[in-house]
């Protein structure tokens, strides 16, 4: 516990021993000192009913005067423990404020992307950086602020010393800007009362800050006009914020169903809450020195390391089969320690009003946690069912008459609009084993009439070899895990002993590495 108290030999009267035995002597008395190597121990006298505040105010007088003490029970007796305090380090606030600035930079500048893939647009704009700000980097950063300037103030209530927040910026695309922030405790916690105080203010404040934020963010995205699938964000390094799908909670699904209509493209306010609710989640997280590991150990005293190590197995777990960022987790809480180190007073019970508290922070825990919070979209359509007729007898001045049914099946978990174009890949005459080459493929095909019909929604294209559906710049909207069946009839005027037809349906603003949905079909015998 640092430099030995005494060098030995018997102690003066104003000894550093004599100093210590006459600060506890004022709030215990002591019938029992034992001098150690590094740490003197007192035996006191101790009111169970008093003990809590009297070893607060005695703890708060040791950290004064550069000590720091320790209360244990063995075998019925109650000790304390004092010794040398380590210097408490202190960092300029002007740490503090460049990190809140970058972050303040990091997250505008996600926002900005976010709202250009709300609206769309081809490139950043100032309205951008403004809305950005506006309605995803400030309230996010309040979420953000809310949560750890409630922990500040909180040690502060308890006259712990604490820094003030200290922002993490990380560029996008990665996360959203930031990787949160941390108050940092430069003080040991006195007892159970304050480890769970300190340790439950900043989740249950970020939490009623994200419920509003999230609330207004849901309505909005339900009042207003819904953005049209064929408006495409800009792609930054790689990814698009217009094709990211974040995972849902069970709070998260009560959420949305207070609104009539299921809300399928969310407004950047409520992805703000999204991530303040996440963020408040897996900060309770029961281990080492999250927030859920001060509640934990508050609540379960040194039993709690068992719920810390099946955490970080089970993060592990995830880690490796369902999502690969909790892997950098589970190493970071490792890092830092699994394992919550005691108060000074682990022996004072918390009652049961901390207990109910403790409760309800376990149900922000299970209810906010999510299991896949952010995965990119994989813009795969799938092309099933294909079936290919063709009529004996075509219509009058045709040749040859070719109906086909094709099965489109979104495998994404949001909606999609598609496009639809069909050519003439093919074309065989008079029996023969090789297909017309390109120029004459072209000159058969000139006279090729098609129908498209999706869903009782006729489209034409007439002498042509490649045919677009829908006509001009619509598009189909395909739900999520929804099927749209397309019906095309081809006809033409010219005959031919087979053709080999193509159906290719594109996504409009598809995903970084997906690629169309290509069907192709080969009616024979159209002679």
């Amino acid at each position: 516990m640092g430099a030995p108290l005494t060098s030995g030999g018997a102690p003066s009267p104003n000894s550093e021993l004599d100093r210590l035995r006459t600060i506890v002597a004022r709030y215990f008395p002591v019938y029992e000192t034992v001098v150690g190597p590094q740490s003197v121990t007192f035996a006191v006298h101790a009111d169970r009913a008093t003990l809590q505040p009297t070893f607060r105010a005695l703890a708060d007088e040791l950290w004064a005067n550069a000590y720091i003490g320790l209360l244990r029970e063995r075998m019925g007796e109650t000790f304390i423990e004092v010794g040398h305090r380590p210097p408490s380090s202190r960092r300029a606030i002007w740490i503090n404020l460049g990190l809140l600035a970058a972050t303040v930079v990091t997250t505008v500048f996600t926002g900005a992307l976010i709202w250009n893939a709300f609206v769309g647009g081809a490139s950043l704009t100032a309205s951008d950086f403004t809305f950005g700000a506006l309605f995803f980097a400030l309230p996010l950063l309040a979420i953000l602020g809310g949560h750890e300037l409630a922990h500040y103030f909180m040690a502060r209530h308890y006259r712990l010393d604490a820094s003030l927040p200290y922002f993490m910026p990380i560029p996008p695309p990665f996360l959203f800007g930031t990787l949160g922030a941390f108050v940092s405790i430069r003080q040991p916690f006195t007892d159970r009362k304050v480890l769970f105080d300190i340790g439950a203010a900043g989740p249950i404040v970020g939490f009623a800050i994200a419920i509003p934020i999230t609330f207004a963010g849901l309505y909005l995205s339900w009042t207003l006009p819904t953005p049209s699938l064929a408006t495409c964000g800009i792609t930054f390094l790689g990814t698009s914020y217009s094709n990211i799908l974040i995972g849902q909670s069970l709070l998260w699904i009560a959420f949305t169903h207070v609104f009539p209509t299921q809300i399928l493209y969310l407004h950047p306010l409520a992805l703000a809450g999204w991530v303040g609710l996440l963020v408040t989640a897996i900060n309770l997280l029961p281990a080492g020195q999250l927030d859920g590991g001060h509640v934990w150990r508050g609540l379960f005293g040194d039993r709690s390391r068992y719920v810390g190590y099946a955490i970080v197995i089970l993060l592990l777990f995830l880690g490796l089969f369902v999502y690969l960022g909790w892997l950098i987790f589970a190493f970071l809480i490792l890092l830092l320690g699994a394992r919550h180190p005691p108060p000074l007073n682990d022996v004072s019970p918390l009652g049961w009003k901390r207990t109910l508290v403790g409760v309800g922070v376990a149900a922000i825990l299970v209810t906010g946690f999510v299991l896949v919070p952010v995965a990119a979209e994989s813009g795969q359509i799938g092309g099933t069912g294909t079936a290919v007729s063709h009529y004996l007898a075509p219509p009058p001045g045709y040749a040859i008459a070719v109906a086909a049914t094709v099965n489109l099946s979104n495998q994404d978990l949001a909606p999609h609009g598609l496009v639809l174009e069909a050519r003439v890949l093919e074309v065989y005459l008079n029996n023969s084993s090789t297909p017309l080459n390109a120029s004459a493929r072209a000159a058969w095909a000139a006279t090729s009439d098609w129908t498209f019909n999706v869903s009782g929604e006729y489209t034409y294209a007439t002498g042509t070899a490649i045919a677009s559906a829908p006509a001009g710049a619509g598009y189909y909207t395909v739900n999520a895990g929804a099927t749209m069946t397309v019906r095309i009839v081809y006809e033409n005027t010219r005959p031919a002993t087979e053709i080999e037809l193509q159906l290719v349906a594109s996504e409009l603003c598809p995903s970084p590495g997906s690629s169309p949905a290509t069907i192709n079909f080969t009616p024979s015998g159209t002679t």
